[in-house]
């Protein structure tokens, strides 16, 4: 995907054209991105409105993959996929815990790379002429949902705190032009859902992420006592050997 950074790993026997495809469209993307925030005025508006709507959509995308691996991983979905665990009864619980943690690395890793883009989106809006167009309702709400959003459990959907302040400066840099191109109950709205985060940073989010990470420990304790318990069973379920007594070795003892 567009703006995701990827490196090439050397597989023998594998075509690495895809690959290389990827890096080489994150690399064009980021030199069109420099470009355009540094001539900007001289650039047709049309020009600068088709990049502005391609680093949005792109942050659409890496958006909703955080969502959908932070619900993978430990989300709302968690309780279906419990469900289906149960099911799976000859799944081993090392192979649990290393999707667990798989997981969360994929998680982790998204987050990096959404914070890893919104770079670009900073450099670009440090143009007025930017500025302006970027003073839209869907700029304004991705990068509020980017900072603010929040799971069912209350956690943050994306954790990573440079992530989140990314985004929440190029809404600081967005704003100022926004008098003009938003309207008011809009305005009001950005404003609510600003005092709503400060709110959340303060008293809600501190809480729900020590019970988050909580759970994420109870979740490996749990992992690895299954995994204790198979082992057990495997030890209990060994056969054992029977030595019969022959008439000779009873005479010998």
């Amino acid at each position: 995907m567009l703006g995701q950074p990827l490196q090439l790993l050397p597989k023998t026997g594998v075509s690495q054209l895809s690959t290389a495809l990827k890096v080489a469209s994150t690399r064009l993307l980021q030199i069109l991105a420099i470009t355009t925030g540094t001539y900007a005025d001289k650039l047709s508006p049309k020009v600068v409105q088709s990049l502005l709507d391609l680093l949005c959509s792109q942050l659409k995308n890496l958006l909703s993959q955080t969502g959908v691996l932070h619900m993978a991983s430990f989300g709302e979905g968690e309780q279906e996929e419990g469900e289906e665990e149960e099911k799976k009864v000859d799944s081993s619980g090392e192979t649990e815990k290393k999707d667990f943690r798989a997981a969360l690395r994929k998680q982790h890793a998204a987050e990096l790379h959404l914070g890893d883009f919104l770079v670009f989106p900073r450099r670009v809006v440090s143009s007025k002429a930017i500025q302006s167009k970027m003073a839209s309702p869907k700029w304004t709400e991705v990068l509020l949902n980017i900072a603010s959003q929040k799971c069912s459990s209350g956690i943050p959907l994306v954790g990573n705190l440079r992530t989140r302040l990314l985004a929440l400066h190029v809404l600081e840099a967005v704003l100022p032009a926004c008098e003009s191109g938003v309207e008011d109950d809009q305005m009001a709205q950005i404003v609510e859902r600003l005092f709503s985060l400060l709110s959340d940073c303060m008293w809600e989010t501190p809480i729900a992420q020590a019970k988050h990470a909580i759970q994420i420990k109870e979740k490996e304790q749990q992992i690895k006592l299954q995994k204790q318990g198979e082992l057990e069973e495997e030890d209990e379920n060994l056969p054992i050997q029977k030595y019969p007594l022959t008439q000779r070795k009873l005479s010998v003892a």
